[in-house]
C-alpha cells in the first residue's frame, strides 16, 4: 500500500498548504511507513507514591529508580549483542558450550553431515610448524584448512579464513587450540567420526595401556604416502643447522621412564612451561603409530628453546649437543617446577645420581706443585645429572706408509676419573672423585671437544671401546651400608656419536682446503628399538640398521645406560607376552 509521508518542518507543524497532525496520528503514520523503527510513546503518568512517612519521596528515590531503569535496558541490549556475538568471539568467552551463535545471531547446532568433507586433502596437512595465521601473523584464534593446510585466524565475517573459504571455495577449518572442525562461510560445528584421525595428528593421545606395551610389542606403520615407519623411530627435520636438537632429542626418547611421562599429556598439563608443553608435544607425535608421515618437525619445540634461553641457540649458528642437554634437562626440570630437592621431579627421579668430592689446596714448592699431605680433604657429596669422561691427549702415531694411527681407550680406562684415588689438578686444587649412589639411567659426556693455544676448536678423535651390555660400575661405587644392594650393571641404549672433522668456528661445519671441501663432520644418534632389540642410526631424517659392533667402534661423544635391572624386567615381561599370545594361537 503506497503512501507519502506529510513533509513536515517539525512535530505537528506541516509546511504551508499542509495539514496539521496531531502527535498520535504521526506516530501511526510512522508504524506503518517503517514499522521496524521505534518511537517513544507519552511517558506514563504514575500515580504518585509516598514514603513510609506519608510524605513524598526525595529526589534522590527518583534518580535512583532512573538509574535501575537504564541499567535494565543496558543488560537487555547486553543480551541482544551477545547474539551478534562474532564466532570469535564466542569461541574466546565461551567456548565450553555447546551452542554456537552465526553471524546473523541465530543458533545453529553441530551436526555431523557436511557435504564438503569430501574436498579434505590429508597429504597437505602438517601441524608440526608454529601455528600462526599466514595473513595477519597472529597466535591467536588460528584455523586451519583442511583442504589446503594453511593456517588463518578467525572465522567471523571479515575474517581471514572466511575470506579464503568464499575466494577459494575451501569449506573445513579446524581450530588448532581445541581441535573443533566448522564450515566456513556457513558456520556449523561438524561432528562427523571420520575426522578422528586429523585431530588426533593435530593432538596425540595414548592411553596407559598403549605405553606400556610400547617396548614389548613390534609395531609397523604406514603414511599416507605408502611409506612404512616405526613409531618412535622416526626421522627429525634440520631446521638449517639443528642436528645437535636431534640427537639429543632421539637419545633421550629411548630412556623409557622419561619418554613415558611426557606421553602422558595428564602428568605436565597443569604445567605452564611452553618448553615443557612443546617437548611432550614432540614426543606424542614420535610416537604416533597412526601419523600422515614417518617424520616429525622439531619447530614448535625449537621455537621454545629458542625463547627460552634467550635465544642462545639458534636455528643459524651450530652448538654443542652435550653443552645443549645439560641446559635441556636443568630447564625442563625447572619447567616442571622441581626444586634441589632428590626426585622433585622426572628429571631428577630418573637421571639424578650422588658423588663424593674431595678437594684440597695446591701448595706450591721448589720441585713442583703438589697437595700437602699433612692437610685434609675437603668432603661433600653432590648431585649429577651426567659425567663428564675425559680424554688422554691426542698423540696421531705415524705407520711406515705415513697414515695415522688413531689411538684406542678403553672406557673403564676413562672411568677411573671417578675411583676416588685418582687426583686431578684443577685452578689451585687437587680433587678426587668416586660415585655414591647410581641413577636408573647414567649420562657419559665423553670431552672430545677443546680449544687450542690459538683458541681454535680441536676434536680428539681417539675411539674409545665400550661395551654394549654389562658394563659394570662396581669399582668405582662406594658401597655404603644403605645403597650395598644397588645394581651396578647399565646397558646401552643411546649413543651419540661425531663423525668426521671440525673447524674453528663450530662443531659441524664444513671443513675447506684452498676453497675445496674437504669433509663435513656430523652428529649421529644411534639409538637401540627395544621392542625389536635392533640397532638404528638416525641422522636427522635417514634412519639405517646398524649392528651393534658398529655403534662399539664410533666417535662416541654421548652415551645413555640403562640400569640393567630394568632391561631384565622388560625381557622377562616381553618374554611372558609373547608366551601368552603363542598360547593363543
Amino acid at each position: 500500500m503506497g503512501f507519502s509521508p506529510p513533509s513536515t518542518s517539525r512535530r505537528g507543524m506541516p509546511k504551508k498548504g499542509g495539514k496539521k497532525q496531531t502527535p498520535a496520528a504521526e506516530v501511526k503514520e510512522e508504524e506503518d511507513v517503517k514499522g521496524k523503527v521505534k518511537v517513544e510513546e507519552p511517558a506514563e503518568v504514575k500515580p504518585e507514591i509516598k514514603d513510609e512517612a506519608g510524605g513524598v519521596p526525595s529526589a534522590g528515590v527518583g534518580v535512583k529508580r532512573e538509574r535501575e531503569g537504564d541499567t535494565e535496558v543496558k543488560q537487555e541490549e547486553a543480551k541482544r549483542a551477545a547474539v551478534n556475538l562474532d564466532e570469535d568471539d564466542v569461541d574466546d568467552f565461551a567456548e565450553a558450550e555447546e551452542e554456537e551463535f552465526n553471524v546473523g545471531g541465530r543458533r545453529k547446532a553441530a551436526q555431523r553431515f557436511c557435504p564438503y568433507l569430501d574436498s579434505i586433502n590429508r597429504h597437505v596437512l602438517d601441524f608440526d610448524f608454529e601455528k600462526v595465521c599466514s595473513v595477519t601473523n597472529s597466535h591467536l584464534n588460528v584455523y586451519a584448512c583442511l583442504v589446503c593446510g594453511r593456517y588463518f585466524q578467525g572465522r567471523a565475517r571479515g575474517s581471514a579464513a572466511y575470506f579464503h573459504s568464499l575466494e577459494n571455495h575451501h569449506m573445513v577449518f579446524m581450530k588448532l587450540e581445541t581441535g573443533r572442525v566448522y564450515c566456513i562461510p556457513d558456520n556449523y560445528e561438524v561432528t562427523d567420526s571420520s575426522l578422528a584421525d586429523i585431530k588426533h595428528n593435530l593432538n596425540p593421545t595414548f592411553a596407559q595401556e598403549e605405553v606400556a606395551n610400547f617396548d614389548l610389542k613390534v609395531k609397523y606403520s604406514r603414511g599416507i604416502d605408502g611409506t612404512e615407519y616405526i613409531p618412535g623411530t622416526v626421522g627429525l627435520n634440520n631446521l638449517k643447522d639443528t642436528a645437535y636438537i636431534n640427537v639429543i632429542v632421539q637419545a633421550l626418547t629411548c630412556v623409557a621412564d622419561f619418554r613415558d611421562f611426557f606421553i602422558l599429556e595428564e602428568n605436565y598439563s597443569h604445567f605452564k612451561s611452553p618448553l615443557v608443553q612443546r617437548f611432550g608435544e614432540l614426543v606424542r607425535k614420535m610416537w604416533n603409530p597412526t601419523a600422515f608421515k614417518g617424520q616429525v618437525s622439531p619447530h614448535e619445540l625449537f621455537q621454545a628453546i629458542s625463547v627460552e634461553s634467550n635465544r642462545k641457540y639458534k636455528s643459524d649458528i651450530h652448538s654443542d649437543p652435550a653443552e645443549f642437554m645439560v641446559w635441556f634437562l636443568n630447564s625442563l626440570h625447572r619447567g616442571l617446577g622441581g626444586t634441589t630437592a632428590n626426585g622433585s621431579s622426572v628429571i631428577h627421579h630418573v637421571f639424578q645420581g650422588r658423588v663424593k668430592a674431595e678437594s684440597k689446596k695446591l701448595t706450591v714448592k721448589k720441585a713442583a706443585a703438589q697437595a700437602d699431605e699433612e692437610e685434609e680433604w675437603d668432603a661433600e657429596e653432590k648431585p649429577f645429572l651426567h659425567l663428564t669422561l675425559d680424554l688422554p691427549a691426542t698423540p696421531l702415531y705415524a705407520d711406515s706408509l705415513e697414515k695415522n694411527i688413531i689411538p684406542q681407550v678403553p672406557l673403564l680406562n676413562i672411568l677411573h676419573k671417578f675411583d676416588g684415588v685418582t687426583e686431578h689438578i684443577a685452578r689451585n686444587r687437587v680433587s678426587r672423585y668416586q660415585l655414591l649412589k647410581l641413577p636408573r639411567y647414567i649420562i657419559f659426556h665423553i670431552k672430545r671437544f677443546s680449544k687450542n693455544t690459538q683458541f681454535e676448536m680441536e676434536k680428539n678423535p681417539t675411539i674409545v671401546s665400550f661395551p654394549i651390555k654389562k658394563l659394570d660400575l662396581r669399582e668405582f661405587v662406594l658401597l655404603s651400608d644403605e645403597l650395598k644392594d644397588q645394581v651396578t650393571q647399565y646397558d646401552l641404549v643411546a649413543n651419540v656419536c661425531h663423525e668426521g672433522l671440525v673447524t674453528k668456528a663450530s662443531y659441524t661445519n664444513e671443513v675447506h682446503d684452498r676453497g675445496t671441501i674437504v669433509k663435513e663432520g656430523v652428529f649421529r644418534a644411534q639409538v637401540l628399538n627395544k621392542s625389536q632389540d635392533q640397532w638404528y642410526q638416525i641422522d636427522d631424517l635417514h634412519i639405517q640398521e646398524i649392528l651393534p659392533q658398529v655403534v662399539s667402534i664410533s666417535e662416541a661423544y654421548v652415551q645413555i645406560y640403562e640400569r640393567s635391572d630394568i632391561t631384565q624386567t622388560r625381557n622377562q615381561t616381553k618374554a611372558g607376552a609373547a608366551g601368552a599370545e603363542a598360547k593363543k594361537d
